[in-house]
């Protein structure tokens, strides 16, 4: 499992299948023959092309808003050609939910393997959740401004849109139960109120002080007075004070 690097972030390795060891001067023993898997190279350039066409979405998104975007900005961004962003996403509701996808790994999934490398009790286990929520709000802002502005946006609106992020919130929510629950039957967190209940109170805090940050511009002290606050909300709902 990758460490975390010096500023919080999870680095992702892509593993790539190394083919047979040469020896001498004979040559690899498979050869590029039709129907055979592109080599390295080509899915080394596919991956990048991914990539670039991704963080010009994001930038696009968090900035403009979905809606105000087009395929061809994107592809702009991207320094491609839109036929090009079509053949890797065929709409731009595709590409905004491989979107969304990118922010849950980056967000919520890195949130939560980083809290199971630690370990600790269920109170060391929230706090280490609020922090890597913050590191993540800092270092990819965008992501946090398109979770804000698709929630809002496709709130009444039936698509795989706001289904994948009800999906990435449940994710959220069974997590925080998870530990919730296991405080309780520690003896750590009070069991006066139901499980569910704290923890729609946690995310309205967690989504309430994420909002914030972002208003003031990413403001560094403001995003630490509030991860102060966060921490103690927090506190406060689970110990029922």
């Amino acid at each position: 499992m990758p460490a975390a690097n010096r500023n919080g972030a999870i680095p992702v390795n892509v593993s790539v299948a190394r083919g047979p060891k040469t020896s001498g001067n004979k040559k690899p023993a498979t050869q590029r023959v039709a129907g055979q898997a592109a080599p390295e190279k080509a899915i080394s350039k596919r991956e990048q092309s991914l990539a670039r066409i991704l963080d010009a979405a994001v930038r696009l998104f968090g900035t403009k808003g979905y809606w105000n975007s087009t395929l061809e900005e994107v592809a702009a961004v991207a320094g491609f050609t839109k036929g090009a962003v079509y053949y890797h996403f065929k709409s731009k509701e595709r590409l905004l939910l491989k979107v969304l996808e990118t922010i849950e790994a980056r967000s919520i999934d890195a949130s939560i393997m980083g809290v199971r490398r630690r370990g600790g009790s269920p109170s060391q286990q929230l706090e280490a959740f609020v922090k890597h929520q913050t590191q993540w709000a800092a270092l990819h802002p965008e992501d946090l401004a398109i979770m804000i502005l698709m929630s809002v946006e496709v709130s009444r609106m039936k698509s795989k849109i706001r289904s994948q992020m009800f999906r990435i919130y449940r994710k959220l929510g069974g997590f925080l139960e998870t530990i919730i629950d296991a405080g309780k039957s520690a003896g750590e967190f009070s069991t006066q109120q139901n499980t569910k209940d704290i923890v729609l109170y946690l995310e309205a805090v967690h989504d309430g002080n994420m909002l914030l940050w972002y208003r003031s511009g990413n403001d560094p002290e403001i995003g630490r007075k509030l991860t102060r606050a966060t921490l103690k909300g927090f506190a406060h709902a689970v110990q029922g004070s």
